[in-house]
Order: structure tokens, then sequence, then C-alpha cells
């Protein structure tokens, strides 16, 4: 491994542009801020620390830097000025000293651009600049042993400076990603943090950093204590033009709260969205139809019975509308946990494909898989075998459902990156089209989704529709519910195509 990349990588070294930390600061003094301390927890080589300090005569500056190369660079620059302090320190060790130099100050502005790493990846790399391990999100049970429990150092940076100085008439003003600044907000709308205003500045963090990933500048005055829920979101840092506002619901943050107040659909949807099906082994059991031939990811033909083979739709196909069925995938079980050994008396050539390509299978990284009978695959059950189903991509940014016919008499199936639900008949599903694609509802997912979040639509959000209070709006409520009544029903019978096995 490359040790200056990793060292890089481990501190988040990645130094803030002059062009954006004045892009930064003539916000700040758009809004007359007069700071009487300035902090920069991870000033790095002081571009941002440098703009504030020319931009405000503070009567302290204080920047804090783990690498000393850098605050020995800086101290140069600022040759030894006794109103600028330049500590060769963590921030994670640091509270308790600014504690001390902050406690009688009335003005203070935190500015910065922390580490954009999160914990778990410094975990990956053996990285140790990071914080002492707690539960700070206070996560219950699996929550906060698995995923959910991974955070950014840079939330976790600014979330401990909240905490700690929001009392302060203080000024909070951090470079972020996009979702750092999102989880943040909630974290102050929970705890009912009072604070004066709150603002999102998209920045452009290919042009700024070569990273793609989506950013903003953050701003967030402590300097007068109101009781709010909502942040003002702008076009970008550039134009500073106004284009809604975050809000809060029932305990979900709502992108546009605006639009919501307008189209609150906002509650339980009576048919279950799932996720497509899971193999992470595209290779061996994704199969593209070429000239009558079934042809794996490795260029090999495939000749295998068809029971287990179904068609596949791929998240660019439901994106786009295109519903010619290119693919197949291998079905391998009815539902999760199923011994596949019966695959091998009834159906020997796909036993032996299979086998032929077990390690694709056994390299798969997903702990999901371990202790599971071969061939695994997940988000399968009895659902996925209802003849007609309606899907939507989960990571392109658009309103695209599709509704999806049996093809040869065998339902559709749609990859782990697509959304989908379940339904019996097409007069069911055409109705259930209708509720999805009326204007109602798609005013409603365009106020609650994040569009610049990796995969904006998720089974969570899908599942939060109220399609009956659309339907009541459009006057066939009734014939809704006895609908949805009957799907509930028949979920449970678990029903599956004969073909299968």
């Amino acid at each position: 491994m490359n040790i200056q990349y990793t060292t890089k990588k481990e501190y988040g070294d990645f130094q803030t542009p002059l062009e954006l930390a004045n892009l930064m600061i003539n916000i700040l003094k758009s809004k007359k801020v007069k700071p009487e301390i300035i902090v920069e927890p991870t000033c790095g080589t002081g571009n941002i620390l440098i703009a504030a300090c020319s931009a405000f005569f503070s009567c302290k500056s204080i920047g804090i830097e783990i690498n000393n190369e850098y605050c020995n660079a800086l101290n140069k620059t600022f040759k030894n000025n006794l109103f600028i302090n330049i500590i060769n320190a963590d921030i994670f060790s640091s509270f308790n000293f600014l504690k001390n130099e902050i406690v009688k100050t009335s003005n203070c502005l935190f500015i910065g651009n922390p580490p954009w790493v999160t914990n778990s990846g410094l975990s990956t790399i053996n990285g140790t600049n990071i914080p002492i391990k707690e539960n700070y999100k206070e996560l219950r049970g699996i929550d906060a042993i698995t995923g959910k429990s991974n955070f950014d150092i840079s939330e976790y940076i600014i979330t401990k400076l909240i905490e700690n100085f929001c009392s302060q008439k203080a000024i909070f003003a951090f470079l972020c990603k996009t979702i750092v600044a999102r989880n943040i907000l909630k974290y102050i709308w929970d705890k009912n943090i009072p604070y004066k205003e709150a603002e999102i500045y998209p920045i452009d963090s290919k042009k700024y950093f070569n990273a793609a990933v989506d950013a903003c500048f953050f701003v967030i005055d402590f300097a007068q204590k109101k009781s709010l829920k909502e942040c003002h979101v702008f076009d970008s840092i550039e134009n500073k033009n106004k284009k809604n506002n975050l809000g809060f619901f029932q305990g979900k943050i709502i992108g546009d709260i605006d639009k919501f107040k307008s189209y609150n659909y906002l509650g339980k949807s009576d048919y279950v969205w799932r996720n497509g099906i899971k193999h992470d082994c595209s290779k061996v059991m994704e199969l593209t139809i070429e000239k009558g031939m079934l042809i794996n990811g490795y260029g090999e033909t495939v000749e295998i019975e068809d029971d287990l083979l179904f068609p596949l739709l791929k998240s660019s196909d439901i994106a786009n509308g295109n519903i010619e069925i290119r693919k197949k995938v291998i079905v391998s079980q009815r539902y999760i946990g199923e011994d596949t050994i019966l695959i091998k008396s009834k159906y020997p050539k796909t036993w032996k494909y299979l086998n032929s390509h077990i390690k694709d299978f056994m390299n798969r990284k997903s702990s999901i898989y371990k202790n599971k009978p071969l061939f695994s695959i997940f988000s399968i059950g009895g659902y996925s075998f209802f003849p007609i189903k309606i899907a939507i991509s989960g990571l392109y940014k658009h309103l695209s459902f599709q509704l999806l016919l049996p093809e040869q008499n065998k339902s559709i199936m749609v990859d782990d990156t697509c959304n989908y639900i379940a339904c019996k008949t097409e007069a069911e599903a055409e109705i259930i089209y209708a509720l999805l694609t009326s204007p109602e509802a798609i005013n409603y997912l365009n106020s609650i989704i994040f569009w610049d979040s990796k995969r904006p639509i998720t089974t969570e959000i899908l599942n939060s529709i109220n399609l009956l209070k659309i339907a009541d709006k459009y006057h066939f409520g009734m014939q809704y519910n006895a609908l949805s009544s009957y799907n509930k029903s028949v979920e449970k019978e678990n029903v599956m195509q004969m073909a299968l096995f």
C-alpha cells in the first residue's frame, strides 16, 4: 500500500483551494459576522484560516492541526502573530482546551473543512486519527453494531463542536458532505436545540476537490435561540439563489417542507415495496440473450434447464423505460434459506454450471451469505413470483415507474438496485400504477426525496406513501381498500409459480 496515499486518506488531507475559501468568507461577510474568536479545528495548510483572519478582525484565532509540517508552515506564514495560535494536536483531544479558551467569549466562529472520511473507512486502513469509540448517535441494539453506526469523521467533529458551544453566540460554517449537513440538522431537531438560522450552499466537489461526492458549505448560526425546524437551501455557493427549505415532520427530515405541506401523503403503504433480487454474482447468475443463446459475464455460452431462468430487467432498463428483455437471471431459491441441493437432482445442468463457478460464490463479500446454502440469493419470496410488478430504479435521479407484465408466463425479475411492489391481477396493477404516477404522488415524492443522495429512491420512502389518502382524493378509496385487502390476503398464501421446481 502506498504509505503517502494512506496517510492522506487517513487524515482526510484534501486541502481547500483559496478560491473556495474566499467564497465561504464572502457569504459570512454578507451576514455581518463579527467574531471575537475564530477556530478552525482541522486547519491543514490554512487557506480557510488565512482568509478568515484577513476578513475578520478577531481578538484571537486558533488553528488546530495534527500535521506538524503544516503547523510549522502556518507559524511562518503568521510570523508568530500573538493573536493567532496554531496548535499541533488532534481535535479529538482538544475540546477541553477550546472550552477554556472560549468560555468568556461572546461571538465565536467555528469554520473549516473537516475530513471527508468515515470511521469504518479509517478502520479499513488501520487509521488511528479517530475519536474515542462511543455510540454518540444513541443507536439501539443491532443498529449500533452494524452499518448504521458508521459515520463521517466530519459529522462527529461538527456535532461535538455544536454540543459543546451552541450555548454561546456561535456560528458554525463548514464544508462537508451534504448528507453530513442533513444528519447534523436532524440531530439538532431531534434534540430541540434552538438556533437563529441554517443554510446549505452546494459546492462543485469535482471542480474544487476532484471528488465525486455531493458536498456543501453548511452554515448554522446560534447567535439567537429560536425554536426552528428548517434550513434554507441555495442553488450553489457561487450563485446563492434560494431553492427551497429543508424541514422536519414526525421525526423525519423533509427535502422541501413547503411543497410537503401541500402534498402531505406521509403514512404507510398498504403495498409492501421490496428490493429486487440480490445475488452479488452477476457474471454467473445474469445471462445475456444473444441470437437465441445465453451468454454469461465471462463470455461463455450457457445451456441449462429453463425452469430456473427468469426474465430480468436492470436498473437502467427501468429508469429509461426500456422493457425489452435482454437478460435472464437464475433464481436458485423460492425463499430465503431454502436448501439448494434440490437443484442437483431436478436440474443437473444448472447444478453443474453453478458448481463450475463456485469460486465466484465463495468470494462474495457480504456476510449475509455466510452459513447459507450453496448459491443462495436474497430478496426472494412468494411475492417475487406474483405475475405483475410495478418497479422503479432506486439509483436514477427521476421518477419513472414501470408496469411489468409477465414474459412467456414468467414473472419479470428486477435487480437489487430496483424497488417494486407485486400485484396479482393486471386490473389491480393498473389502478395502483395510476395512483403512483398521479400529480399528488409525484409531488409528494419530490418533496421528501433527496436527489443528491447516492440512492435517492428507497423502499423506506416508497413505503411511506399513503395511497389510500390519494385514492380518496380521486374518489375511489373504497375500490382501493378492496384491492389492498385482497393483495394482503394473497401475499399470505405465499404464491409461487408452478413452473419453479
